[in-house]
């Protein structure tokens, strides 16, 4: 029936272009279709009045009728056909329209319609549908929609003058059900908030380009990457978005899939930005009815963490030990206690003379008998686990080739080597550093005495290098005191205020005059938190030298409070501004008293040419009586304490108007009085233009589920697969049938289920948007794979979770290879 429509469509186009009329031969010239095809359509549009023919000798002319003679309603098809005299009287119906109305055509034949089954069958509609005829018989033709309550039916409906076979004027009805093709277009809408949410939630570059090389679609993930809205990239030509060597790499890879047909796939690098990254393309045909490539699907995943990966594996080694031979700290590998490498500050720090004194021998050899215990239970547990594990820094004591003992600092760290467990220690003396720390912590215990419970931080600083401070100090800035100790204390301010306040301690360690008491942002040692500090400071002598010794206070939070009631007038016109909303402000009985940006520029207006005038009065209301008389009857209600909403057209600069979301809301006083009246209008032109496009993507999005290169899987409220794709059905090694009859639990690691399962709750509870983890899952062969999974909720019309969307990568060989 659709091509039927399209066919007729043609046909009277043809025919409106050449209103001198067209013979069949000529007709066909103009159209794609053959001589049959187009006379038997023809005939249906002779019968229905649509067209007129004449003869011009032996030929047939056929040219478009300006009025409906009665031959239009001769029963020929599943349409509904009736016609009426001047007089609304039934003189003709086709079986198909007494069907419908349960009634036999003798019986309606003669029947005036206002007391005929039609009131009943139309009930609230037959009131404008009585209208609508009444104007056809004084010529004017109409053409809509129909849907009966209660009937479940939607009917196509023209209404048309009719010249009856004497020459009297009547009017003809013609309805059509479309109540499939609304239906199906409820499913297509449907199928598009679907399918669309996968691309939007997508970490892929999801695009379509078509035969135009014009983009068609772009996902927000890939307008992100670009740089650009989404908007501004669709129905742009490609070669605009790209440099002029990756627009020939992707020209020539699309040509051959709209060529060929066939779905392509490759890896290249693309610099951009100055950036090169390397990116996985797959490039998916998109078919026209007749079978040609309409256009193509793409999908762009980002592997350049796999490419640097890969080269970083291969040179691994060699950096490996380049940085082992040039390390100031020592360092030894060991398997099963055994040395197999040692570097030279490992070889200098045991006293021996070369790596083969070292290499082959017990590593508890090396040992103090006091720590030996500790180390083989540290081998043991490192050696026993096939995943990287490092031991953080401790002391320990070393023995030396001479047996001497010294005092040491190490890392030990589990790897795999060639498949065989080994551990790498790095160390270093601090024998050194001991006696030093020592003979520090006995020279400053009497200031340790006296500032140690101090609430304030307490610091010493000679030069730039902190030389002490105390415990308030350490806590101030997130720390113990010995992480700030030697440190230089620029570490520890911000960039901000870095310059001025090492010059001044240094100016005054000089002994030049400085004030005493000022205030600066420091850094706490996680190097991003800062802390606003109260900052007094003295010249003292230390350990024969000048310092600074002071004190600091935390004043953050006075700080943030001073600021916040300081900025808060800004920050709420800023706020009012900078919204994409119209706002605005007025008293009850409707006088404007504030405008926000937005909606000034909208119309190119100044604040003070709309405040303290009537808002109906306005020019965003101008050329409109009927919306401002509206306005001011929704004000009316607005001011007893009535939230209203509707739809309305704004009128803009340049004679333009917008579709908007409209609503006022009142603003109650302490004893429930309306004080204000706010304005906001919701740009929602845009949003209707959204919803046509989405019915036109189902395709696209369904390719991207069943042929992405990410396994995927919508899985119900009970926890059921309800659909999965084919990359989702390999890693799993189950087939479709096989995984829609199981839970996502079936599949789900025992390990990981009970966190699964918590996330899930949290997510149907609208406690987080999404959920993202990296689990194990049970093949149907019983082994396992690790994979990155990020789950996202599927909602209907009312916003209700009715299921989950769930991306799967495998990352199986990045487990195993720990990168």
């Amino acid at each position: 029936m659709v091509q039927g429509r399209e066919i007729t469509a043609q046909i009277k186009e043809a025919l409106a272009r050449n209103p001198q009329g067209l013979s069949i031969t000529d007709l066909v010239r103009e159209i794609p279709v053959n001589r049959n095809t187009a006379g038997r359509y023809l005939e249906k549009l002779l019968i229905s009045g649509q067209v007129e023919m004449r003869h011009f000798g032996m030929a047939k002319i056929y040219a478009l009728a300006n009025r409906v003679p009665v031959s239009a309603v001769l029963s020929i098809s599943s349409e509904l056909i009736m016609q009426l005299d001047s007089s609304m009287r039934i003189v003709f119906i086709n079986d198909t329209f007494a069907r419908f109305l349960a009634t036999p055509v003798h019986d309606l034949i003669g029947k005036n319609i206002e007391y005929s089954p039609l009131v009943t069958a139309f009930d609230d509609l037959f009131d404008g549908f009585l209208v609508k005829v009444k104007a056809g018989l004084v010529g004017t033709e109409w053409k809509g929609e129909l849907a009966p309550a209660g009937g479940g039916i939607v009917f196509s409906c023209r209404i048309a003058p009719t010249a009856l076979d004497r020459g009297q004027k009547g009017v003809s009805v013609i309805l059509e059900d479309i109540t499939r093709r609304k239906e199906d277009e409820k499913r297509v809408q449907k199928s598009e908030e679907l399918y669309r949410s996968l691309a939007e939630s997508s970490q892929d570059l999801i695009f379509v380009i078509n035969a135009q090389d014009r983009v068609e679609y772009v996902n927000s993930y890939a307008a992100a990457a670009l740089q650009k809205p989404s908007e501004e990239i669709i129905g742009s030509d490609r070669s605009s978005i790209f440099p002029p060597d990756i627009n020939r790499r992707q020209e020539a890879s699309l040509r051959r899939v709209f060529s060929i047909g066939e779905m392509s796939r490759s890896e290249t690098a693309i610099s951009f930005r100055e950036m090169t990254r390397w990116f996985d393309h797959v490039l998916v045909p998109l078919w026209n009815p007749d079978g040609s490539v309409r256009a193509v699907l793409g999908v762009s995943r980002d592997v350049t963490e796999r490419k640097r990966s890969e080269e970083t594996l291969k040179s691994s080694e060699e950096r490996y030990r380049r940085l082992m031979e040039h390390s100031f700290d020592a360092v030894v590998v060991h398997k099963n206690g055994i040395i197999t490498l040692a570097n030279q500050a490992a070889v200098s720090l045991a006293g021996a003379s070369s790596p083969s004194e070292l290499i082959g021998k017990n590593i508890l050899e090396f040992i103090h008998p006091d720590f030996r215990d500790l180390v083989r239970e540290r081998i043991a547990a490192m050696t026993s686990r096939v995943e990287m594990t490092a031991v953080d820094i401790a002391e320990e004591k070393f023995l030396r080739v001479d047996g001497k003992a010294i005092d040491v600092e190490v890392v030990a760290t589990g790897f795999l080597d060639a498949g065989t467990p080994a551990v790498q220690i790095v160390f270093r003396d601090i024998s050194r550093r001991r006696e030093l720390m020592e003979t520090l912590r006995m020279s400053e215990e009497k200031y340790r005495i006296l500032v140690e419970h101090s609430q304030s931080g307490v610091f010493i600083i000679q030069g730039r290098q902190i030389r002490y401070v105390n415990s308030a100090f350490a806590r101030i800035l997130g720390g113990i005191p010995d992480d700030f100790i030697m440190h230089d204390f620029g570490e520890f301010i911000a960039p901000e205020d870095q310059d001025w306040v090492l010059e001044r301690g240094l100016s005054r360690q000089r002994g030049e005059a400085v004030p005493e008491h000022y205030e600066c942002w420091l850094l706490r040692r996680d190097g991003t938190t800062r802390v606003f500090v109260s900052f007094d400071a003295g010249l003292i002598k230390y350990q024969g030298n000048l310092a600074s010794m002071g004190t600091i206070r935390d004043i953050t939070e006075q700080k943030h409070t001073a600021d916040a009631l300081r900025e808060s007038g800004e920050m709420l016109r800023a706020v009012f501004d900078s919204t994409f909303h119209f706002t605005g402000m007025m008293t009850p009985e409707g006088i404007l008293l504030d405008a926000n940006r937005t909606a000034l520029e909208f119309m190119n207006a100044r604040r003070e040419d709309v405040l303290n005038h009537p808002f109906w009065e306005t020019a965003w209301w101008q050329g409109n009586a009927a919306q401002a008389w509206k306005l001011r009857e929704a004000i009316g209600r607005a001011a007893t304490g009535e939230f209203v909403r509707y739809e309305a057209e704004l009128q803009g600069a340049g004679n333009t108007t917008t579709l908007v979301d409209f609503s006022l809301k009142p603003v109650f006083d302490s004893e429930g009085r309306v004080r204000l009246l706010i304005s906001e209008a919701r740009d929602i032109t845009k949003s209707r233009r959204a919803e046509e496009a989405l019915r036109e993507s189902e395709d696209r999005f369904r390719r991207i589920f069943e042929d992405g290169p990410l396994g995927m899987a919508i899985v119900g409220r009970d926890f059921r697969f309800v659909n999965v794709n084919r990359m989702f059905c390999e890693m799993l090694g189950y087939t479709e049938g096989e995984l829609l009859t199981r839970t996502f639990a079936d599949i789900t690691h025992p390990d990981h289920l009970d966190k699964d399962m918590a996330e899930i709750k949290k997510l149907y509870a609208d406690g987080i948007a999404r959920y993202r983890t990296e689990k194990r899952y049970i093949r149907k062969d019983g082994s396992e794979i690790w994979g990155s999974l990020t789950v996202t909720p599927l909602r209907d019309r009312e916003g209700c979770i009715i299921s989950t969307l769930a991306l799967v990568e495998d990352i199986t060989q990045r487990k195993r290879t720990g990168k």
